[in-house]
């Protein structure tokens, strides 16, 4: 159940913008000097001829184009495919994205050797070359870069709207980017939020574990620190670093958080890598 709630959090869609598609033509250009370097699984030019090299480099440029299609051009054409996006749906999403990249380099390969090994097996081991390939280049260029940017990657789905369901069945629509804290009193929930620049708190029946079920994941900023208190780290800074006895405060405001002592090793390995 817990695999399946992961699955349907929010998730953002790349933008159709000018950064992501320079990421894209990056990620196509280094595939094709990595090949033309490293030579992986004997992709090589052994005839010393400069066409050879050329058709290698174009691996990349077909990799590009492929992601194009996929990415730029599918979603334009099939909106409604692509509404309510979910981590789930984006993992299904790119491994067709993959096996669609494989079957184009795969087609492309069989045109040069004029189709004499067009078999399923030869796909496989394509397909497995194209998942090898773009793993390790996209790790050296966005996941280290990633790993270093931890406060982007902790709050890439803030943007999301989660639509929390309480107890007794009321819905309410809640963006994590404006929520500030959730607090528990008894059976009523109070969620501490600003919009337009002001701050507001909505009161709900609900159990704080309730709540945390819903928004609380790998990739929301908001988590617990107390048995009555889920805090938006991306809000709160650290005003008592003790463990035993840690206070987190909210910015430029005067409420104080307090942390328990089985989440303060975690809270406080999230708020030290925030400016």
């Amino acid at each position: 159940m817990k695999v399946l709630n992961y699955l349907s959090t929010p998730f953002p869609r790349p933008a159709k913008n000018r950064k992501n598609l320079l990421w894209v033509v990056v990620v196509g250009i280094s595939a094709s000097i990595f090949i033309l370097l490293y030579k992986p699984f004997g992709i090589e030019n052994t005839t010393g001829e400069l066409w050879v090299d050329l058709v290698i480099f174009s691996l990349g440029l077909l990799f590009i184009a492929s992601v194009l299609f996929m990415e730029w051009l599918i979603p334009s054409l099939f909106p409604k495919w692509f509404g309510k996006w979910t981590l789930g749906k984006a993992l299904l999403w790119y491994t067709l994205v993959l096996v669609f990249i494989a079957a184009v380099n795969f087609l492309y390969k069989s045109y040069w050797s004029n189709f004499q090994e067009f078999t399923l097996v030869d796909f496989l081991w394509v397909l497995a070359r194209t998942f090898v390939i773009s793993i390790t280049v996209c790790f050296f260029i966005l996941g280290i870069w990633q790993y270093f940017n931890r406060r982007k990657l902790a709050l890439i789905s803030a943007q999301e709207t989660y639509r929390v369901t309480t107890q007794n069945g009321q819905e309410i629509d809640l963006n994590l980017k404006d929520t500030l804290y959730i607090s528990s009193d008894d059976n009523y929930v109070d969620i501490h939020y600003r919009s337009g620049g002001k701050r507001s708190k909505i009161v709900i029946r609900s159990s704080l574990k309730n709540i945390e079920t819903q928004v609380v994941n790998a990739l929301s900023p908001i988590h617990r620190c107390h048995r009555r208190y889920l805090i938006n780290i991306a809000h709160f800074s650290l005003l008592d670093p003790r463990t035993r006895s840690m206070v987190v405060g909210l910015k430029g405001q005067d409420d104080e958080v307090p942390v328990s002592k089985q989440y303060a090793r975690f809270i406080l390995s999230l708020l030290s890598v925030r400016p």
